[in-house]
């Protein structure tokens, strides 16, 4: 790490190329030079642009923060699932210096977003914030209250997360404030971690300014816990993927109940991973945000019952678990739903499925969880009641079968069996479609066949788009050996892993058959695995 050094050092070093730089960029990107010629052009620019809009005597450090995507394990990070993501080569670099008040002061290059300040302490609660609930339904409220004059998708936010949390999280200090310039690559609303990056790369700025020391699993959990503010109700997959990845590897992990990062996987040489932009937004701080919320409840009202159902059927079981995980806080879930893949077998677990509610509403919710109230409540508090109800069976199965899914990853990739892996990837993706091309592949869908082998079970999490389950077939179709939607879905972009041999039949069908049939922009990346965040 180079670290700390006055703005016109900083310009100085970067124009001639200073070989610690250049070694530094090397451990981080690989041996790509043309990468590595691309980023040293944009460290450069951010800087000449701080020292023109802030003091040219200010130290400034360099934080990098990377796009992610997740290669399988899709919407289980946040129930306890292992996920298995790469840090992308795109991402949003902050050149900083800090300041003796709280006043955050940011330039984004990109003039759609523009100049952005703020105080700490202003934005930060009045009352007192103890607990995890109690943020959640402080930014709740401050989500509701943005809605209402029309400020609620200002990039501002994405700011303001992290300072905000850290403040709740140290009443007792008064943090310090920063002046920085931003400039990100990484394309927004495709499903590939542009916002959280930021969150990612605020917490490397404020921990560093605030001389502030927390553990690895505190990092993850506070950019989690702190990105809420933003109004989603994600887990911690994302910044622990952003964090924690390596260059050329594909990382093995989960982030609950605690951070544990399983192994590193050489991503399979011979293939490649092209993102395909759908040209449909997702953007989850707007429409999307709904919906996303809504699967998140449906998550969490799940989990009551099987808490409930393995209390009741697999006490031993349960018991155990729970008091191996004494040490977590009386506040902090001790069972989650990636969990029954660990714990039972495959027939009990269809037969816990079969026990779920095949939809539910408020009602009889309310009615039959009368002891839950003040929980469903504050999960319902997230979005608009879905109309028919929850449809928990179809929403569980689909999480506790890519958690099967996620799990063979180490193994699938240990044995270079990448035919394999793509069909996880495909049968994932059949959990988020929405286009079948018979009512008869739906109700295959939604049927759990207890005679199938568990991993093979699509489930029905819905979070897909017409178009992007059309690009998926014509990528397959053209020779890809697995493709899935990017992210948390509801538009952006899809994933697809595809041979080296097969890559321009690929670009063709896709840029033939649907961009150019449907008179969208041709908008395509191809991305390598590159080492996570931190300063230069």
């Amino acid at each position: 790490m180079i670290g700390r050094k006055n703005i016109n050092e900083w310009i100085e070093l970067i124009k001639k190329k200073d070989s610690r730089l250049i070694s530094r960029l090397e451990s981080i990107y690989g041996q790509d030079r043309t990468l590595i010629d691309e980023r040293v052009n944009t460290f450069l620019k951010v800087a000449t642009k701080f020292r023109l809009y802030f003091d040219e005597d200010k130290e400034v450090s360099f934080v990098r923060a990377p796009g992610r995507l997740n290669t399988l394990g899709m919407h289980i990070d946040h129930r306890g699932g292992l996920v298995n993501p790469i840090a992308i080569d795109k991402e949003t670099v902050l050149c900083y210096a800090s300041r003796s008040d709280d006043l955050i002061h940011v330039h984004n290059l990109d003039s759609y977003y523009g100049e952005r300040k703020f105080n700490i302490t202003k934005e930060s609660p009045s009352n007192k914030i103890d607990t995890v609930k109690s943020w959640l339904a402080w930014t709740q409220e401050q989500t509701n209250k943005r809605k209402q004059i029309g400020v609620d998708e200002d990039w501002v936010n994405k700011l303001k997360a992290i300072p905000v949390y850290l403040q709740v999280i140290y009443p007792k200090r008064k943090l310090s404030g920063f002046e920085g310039v931003l400039d990100s690559n990484i394309p927004a609303r495709m499903g590939l971690s542009s916002s959280s990056a930021i969150v990612v790369a605020m917490m490397e700025v404020m921990i560093d300014i605030n001389h502030t020391s927390i553990t690895d699993n505190e990092f993850v959990n506070y950019c989690g816990i702190a990105e809420w503010f933003v109004g989603t109700r994600g887990g911690s997959g994302d910044h622990a993927a952003i964090k924690f990845s390596r260059s050329g590897m594909i990382t093995h992990m989960k982030t609950l109940p605690r951070l544990m990062i399983k192994s590193y996987l050489p991503f399979p040489e011979g293939y490649q991973i092209v993102i395909f932009n759908s040209g449909a937004v997702a953007d989850k701080s707007g429409a999307a945000r709904q919906k996303f919320n809504e699967k998140t409840a449906t998550y969490e009202i799940g989990e009551i019952y099987i808490r409930e159902y393995m209390k009741k059927h697999h006490g031993s079981i349960y018991g155990k678990i729970i008091a191996e995980r004494d040490y977590l806080s009386a506040e902090e879930k001790k069972f989650y739903l990636a969990d029954v893949v660990e714990c039972l077998g495959q027939s009990q677990i269809y037969e816990l499925l079969h026990s779920l509610p095949e939809r539910i509403d408020r009602q009889g919710l309310l009615a039959e969880l009368p002891q839950y109230e003040n929980l469903l409540r504050e999960q319902f508090a997230t979005h608009l009641e879905p109309e028919g109800g929850y449809q928990l069976r179809s929403v569980l199965a689909y999480g506790i079968a890519e958690s099967q899914r996620s799990r063979m990853v180490e193994n699938v990739i240990n044995a270079s069996r990448i035919n394999l892996f793509g069909q996880l990837m495909n049968i994932s993706h059949d959990g988020d479609r929405v286009l079948f091309q018979s009512p008869e592949m739906e109700t295959k869908k939604r049927t759990i066949d207890t005679k199938q082998e568990l991993y093979l079970h699509p489930g029905g999490y819905d979070c897909s788009l017409p178009g992007i389950d059309a690009m998926v077939d014509l990528a397959l179709k053209s020779g890809a050996e697995g493709a899935q939607i990017s992210g948390a879905g509801l538009g952006g972009s899809i994933m697809v892993l595809v041979k080296d041999e097969n890559f321009n039949r690929l670009v063709e069908t896709l840029r033939a058959k649907y961009y150019m049939s449907r008179g969208i922009k041709e908008d395509f990346i191809v991305v390598s695995p590159i080492q996570g965040a931190g300063q230069l």
